[in-house]
């Protein structure tokens, strides 16, 4: 397949390029600067210039693909988020206008936060009421506004992502957690760290995005979590271990002052989504080494080396 791909060069996007690329697909995709540019052609890809407001090239590359994976967001959270919000639907209008009753795919990224916490700390389903205290709750607008276009004749489906997404060194909210421990002199969690969460390693999540593209149905929504048992304070006792700082559980308000409101409120959310929908309906199979495992002996060591120079514990 000919693919378009958004966010082509952000850390989950490469991986979805280099696979996908792997399995003999010609694959272009959206880059908003030179560097960007020269990272695509290296893995063997078309960049194509523009970002999520270049409205007639997200068009005119979807027009001329066969499928499209849309993985750009916006995630200045200083910035106007109705803005976001507004952005991200223009840009989901101008990839599905030319998909319009072709059959083609185009799979939207979404997260697994968005669903609401079994109030007994089971697994939730992908049919799970939608949360009303998750931080990024309203991001629900733009996962709906995707599935509309399914009304419109786009096979359109949406990859609900957890909110731990790891390996290959990378990641946003594991290095984030990693280099406050290393700041503070200590690796915390909040109470007693018994809260569970999801995750997934990057390289599965990349396949997902691929599956979804060959196999999903117009409207269906799919969890894409490797794993829902990882407690905070394992985490956090992981964290600790690799940086050779002290773990100690501390108060939500404490943690607040280490952390920021929206870190802390983002880490305490509860979150077990369930993945047996992708798993049975799509062929889905996660095999990535395990989170911990990861941290402790993985892909994060050059991280690690980094961050235990700036440690205030010796």
């Amino acid at each position: 397949m000919r693919i378009f791909v958004t966010g082509a060069t952000g850390y989950i996007g490469r991986v979805v390029t280099e696979r996908a690329i792997a399995q003999g697909h010609d694959v272009y995709g959206l880059s908003r600067r030179e560097d960007g540019d020269a990272m695509l052609r290296a893995l063997g890809a078309t960049p194509v210039r523009g970002e999520l407001t270049s409205l007639d090239v997200l068009r005119q590359e979807s027009a001329q693909a066969d499928a499209v994976l849309h993985l750009a967001y916006i995630h200045d959270w200083a910035m106007d988020y109705e803005k976001i919000l507004r952005v991200d639907a223009d840009a989901v209008d101008a990839l599905g206008d030319p998909l319009r009753g072709t059959g083609k795919a185009l799979v939207t990224t979404s997260g697994s936060g968005l669903a609401a916490a079994d109030p007994d700390g089971g697994e939730t389903s992908e049919d799970a009421p939608p949360s009303q205290t998750a931080v990024l709750k309203d991001r629900i607008r733009s996962e709906r506004h995707a599935l509309s276009l399914s009304d419109d004749r786009v096979r359109v489906s949406v990859i609900r992502l957890p909110p731990y997404v790891y390996g290959r060194g990378g990641s946003y909210f594991l290095p984030l957690l990693m280099q406050k421990a290393a700041e503070n002199g200590e690796s915390i969690y909040a109470d007693d760290g018994s809260l569970r969460t999801s995750d997934v390693h990057v390289d599965d999540a990349a396949e997902l995005f691929l599956l979804a593209a060959q196999k999903a149905k117009a409207g269906e929504v799919f969890n894409g979590t490797g794993s829902t048992s990882l407690t905070l304070k394992a985490m956090a006792e992981a964290i600790g271990a690799v940086l050779q700082v002290p773990v100690r559980s501390v108060s939500r308000e404490e943690a607040e002052t280490k952390w920021g409101e929206f870190l802390t409120a983002f880490v305490q959310d509860p979150n077990r989504a369930a993945n047996r929908k992708a798993v049975e309906q799509l062929g889905w199979q996660p095999k990535g080494v395990d989170m911990l495992t990861d941290i402790k002996s993985g892909s994060y060591q050059a991280m690690v080396a980094k961050l235990r120079q700036v440690s205030k514990v010796e």
